[in-house]
């Protein structure tokens, strides 16, 4: 059997509550000058904030790796569809699960919907008359295809959904993160940088489930961490506009909003969408947090003269690997119950502690499943 545990340096979902009210070095010019602007009740809540933040950019700890494998399966084809092939999340989970497949000696193919939610029913029919052994999803909302998914697995294809959480019924196995804390993760860190006087616009598309649960995190670690902080604008966007539209309307809601100091964007490809609106701004001095992790933060971060400040990043690779492991596990029917769900650690990175580009997830996940592998062939 193979499970994922995740342990980042003791940190529970409920770790925050116990939380000492100490002020740690880091961080503690910005705090110091907004004590005054803050009451003792609002002082506690980012003392805490600044301890969250610290732990949750901690290293990674406790995560098991795969160590066996059954039998490689043979002649498999399998379909890979992303979101859209535009988003970098996205790309990176279509590129490492075709990696992952071809490693396997398995048949690849990435279907592009380009966000459309059409296309993403057309790509999983496509799939059907492929004759495909499997299909892994990526950030593919449940409510938007889950007839056609229905279809493809009466079919007897084999489905794997990542990044976007869904009902146990939906695919037959999926991979995802702590969505919830994720967001608390950022809610802190937005504190602690705006010392504890963050007014806030969201970015965000309602119709992905990863999105609802990163907001749900953030908004209610923002009431925890930061009681002086304001929501003053929600700016909700569709990805299929991620590239075109979105760049216009928030330079819409910035102008309308110019007390705004600091943005809560859903995901990486929508801090490259928003930066040059803020940079071209006359307040250069708004802080965006963000999650995912990709390439084109994690850099923006290191050069650290960019508007991001932080993004919670995962290994999306590490997903797309995980996948494709869970698809060959299907196929020879040795997928164990416990192991229909994994989970992937996440972690805060800051221009403090960015290492590997893309993130690694403080593992070398990928050496693990390729000698498992190599040995099941």
């Amino acid at each position: 059997m193979f499970m994922t545990r995740l342990r980042t340096s003791a940190m529970t979902l409920g770790a925050a509550t116990a939380l000492i009210f100490s002020l740690p070095a880091c961080g503690a010019s910005s705090t110091t000058e907004t004590a005054q602007g803050l009451d003792s009740a609002g002082q506690e809540a980012l003392s805490r904030a600044q301890d969250f933040v610290e732990q949750s950019k901690a290293d990674v700890k406790g995560t098991t790796l795969p160590t066996e494998s059954p039998a490689i399966a043979k002649d498999v084809s399998i379909v890979v569809i992303p979101c859209t092939y535009a988003a970098e999340g996205c790309k990176r989970l279509a590129d490492s699960t075709q990696e992952a497949g071809k490693a396997l000696g398995w048949n690849t193919r990435m279907i592009d919907p380009a966000g459309d939610p059409e296309k993403m029913r057309q790509a999983i029919r496509t799939a059907m008359q492929l004759k495909v052994n499997g299909i892994v999803l990526g950030a593919i909302p449940e409510i938007l295809v889950k007839d056609d998914i229905a279809l493809a697995r009466a079919a007897g294809i084999k489905v794997v959904s990542t990044l976007e959480p869904s009902s146990k019924d939906f695919a037959d196995a999926q991979t995802i993160t702590d969505y919830a804390l994720a967001g608390r993760m950022n809610s802190a860190l937005l504190t602690v940088e705006t010392a504890g006087l963050g007014q806030v616009i969201t970015v965000k598309d309602p119709q992905l489930p990863a999105v609802v649960g990163w907001h749900k995190g953030f908004t209610e670690g923002l009431k925890e961490f930061c009681p002086s902080c304001d929501i003053i604008k929600e700016m909700d966007f569709q990805l299929a506009g991620l590239q075109t539209t979105v760049p216009q309307e928030f330079q819409a809601v910035l102008t309308a909003n110019p007390s705004a100091n600091a943005v809560w964007a859903s995901f990486d490809p929508v801090v490259t969408a928003i930066t040059p609106v803020i940079e071209r701004s006359s307040n250069l001095d708004i802080k965006i947090v963000s999650h995912n992790g990709d390439p084109s933060s994690l850099n923006d971060l290191k050069s650290g003269n960019k508007p991001v400040i932080g993004s919670v990043g995962y290994s999306i690779e590490w997903m797309g690997y995980t996948a494709v492991d869970q698809l060959n596990r299907l196929l020879g029917d040795a997928l164990d119950e416990a192991d229909r769900q994994r989970t992937v650690p996440i972690k805060l990175i800051t221009s403090s502690n960015v290492t590997t580009v893309p993130w690694d997830g403080d593992a070398d996940w990928k050496n693990a499943f390729l000698t498992a592998w190599k040995s099941a062939k």
